[in-house]
């Protein structure tokens, strides 16, 4: 007797309460889902789009624009290897002293012969020692 008053108090209080059992959100909004479809496709339609656009300006406008650069900057570089090579014929002296505040080295650098700089290329830089 004790264990079916035991099991039924158990079974009252397991039971779920009447609003578990009802859907959560209620019934479904027909509008708004077709809305939110149309929205969906419109952001898609758009985003096609767009991506259209951007891609003829990429290939339109920036890979010429590149192209351009390049060809330019191939004819400065061209007469900036001219220059150095006739450079190459002027003698030391003849060379352009540097202003006092130049060049200035208050210890050799650790590297190399202590006078050139890390990023020193002895193709473009030329050193000149006018003290010799």
């Amino acid at each position: 007797m004790n264990s079916n008053i035991i099991r039924s108090s158990i079974r009252k209080y397991a039971t779920l309460p009447p609003h578990a059992l009802k859907p959560a959100l209620g019934a479904p909004n027909k509008a708004a889902a077709e809305a939110f479809k149309q929205s969906l496709q419109a952001q898609s339609s758009h985003g096609e789009s767009t991506y259209k656009f951007w891609l003829k300006v990429s290939y339109f406008v920036a890979a010429p624009a590149i192209l351009l650069t390049a060809v330019n900057t191939y004819f400065v570089e061209k007469e900036h290897a001219e220059h150095r090579a006739h450079l190459a014929h002027v003698p030391d002296a003849d060379w352009p002293r540097d202003y006092q505040y130049m060049n200035v080295r208050w210890k050799p650098f650790f590297w190399g012969d202590g006078d050139k700089t890390l990023f020193w290329n002895p193709v473009i830089n030329r050193h000149i020692n006018h003290d010799e």
